[in-house]
């Protein structure tokens, strides 16, 4: 018993299964541990602007030699770019630091929008962040348009709950391709999986050993995991995967 190497998107697109994740990478290393990634077999690289460290990444696949047409890349449209006007620049943004012209998918990732400018985390006078009223449809219409452009392939969406996806769903056309959330074993959301699969998104399971941000220790290290893991004859760390049949993305630290 294996976890697949792909799934499949609502577009026909096929993904790979594990994903090469650069959030918290440290600086000066991304570069080359996206390099070494690849040539190591990985063919998913996810990235986000906020980040910051796409022109690394953009470095690192350039010189693993792979082509980019067996890539899969991933990035994220932040929250401070949420106004239509701000959409496609930041995609282009991305564009130029990663080095490509295009990109297998592109996701929105908070449901969230902060005032627009140049300020990642937009705060006032009293320290508190400066939110705007856009619609996140509104924003994903404008992502919709981008599917015109060529420069993205599939759109979708990440840390969305049910409710948001429903409010979402009924105000836009194209059906997101991705749903990525926080998931793994001590953080499973079946009803939101289950939700998702109804609907034709696939969801995608970031920080799928546990989040190192918590203090927690590794789900990969729980004797549960391990004996679940036994019982179906798969390694610790593709259980979660395989049983939720989502796909999943490691990420550098």
């Amino acid at each position: 018993m294996s976890l697949p190497t792909h799934f499949s998107l609502n577009t026909g697109a096929r993904i790979p299964s594990v994903g090469f994740g650069t959030w918290q990478a440290k600086p000066l290393e991304v570069e080359h541990a996206v390099e070494v990634a690849l040539k190591s077999g990985y063919r998913h690289i996810d990235c986000a602007a906020i980040y910051r460290n796409e022109i690394e990444v953009g470095n690192g696949i350039k010189k693993s030699g792979v082509p980019r047409e067996e890539i899969f890349v991933t990035s994220k449209l932040w929250n401070n770019s949420h106004e239509p006007e701000d959409v496609e620049k930041a995609l282009d943004q991305t564009l130029q630091d990663l080095g490509v012209g295009y990109l297998d998918l592109y996701l929105m990732h908070w449901p969230v929008a902060f005032k627009s400018g140049s300020k990642f985390f937009p705060l006032d006078a009293n320290g508190v962040f400066q939110l705007t009223s856009t619609d996140v449809a509104t924003t994903y219409n404008a992502m919709e348009k981008l599917l015109l452009t060529g420069k993205v392939r599939a759109i979708g969406v990440s840390n969305f709950n049910i409710n948001r996806l429903e409010d979402l769903l009924s105000k836009v056309d194209v059906v997101p391709a991705v749903n990525q959330i926080e998931a793994h074993p001590y953080l499973q959301q079946p009803e939101l999986t289950e939700y998702c699969k109804k609907k034709g998104i696939l969801v995608q399971a970031y920080s799928p050993l546990g989040n190192n941000q918590t203090g927690e220790p590794r789900t990969v290290d729980d004797a549960v995991v391990h004996e679940v893991a036994k019982q179906v004859g798969i390694d610790p760390a593709r259980d979660f995967a395989f049983t939720k049949e989502c796909y999943t993305i490691s990420y550098c630290e």
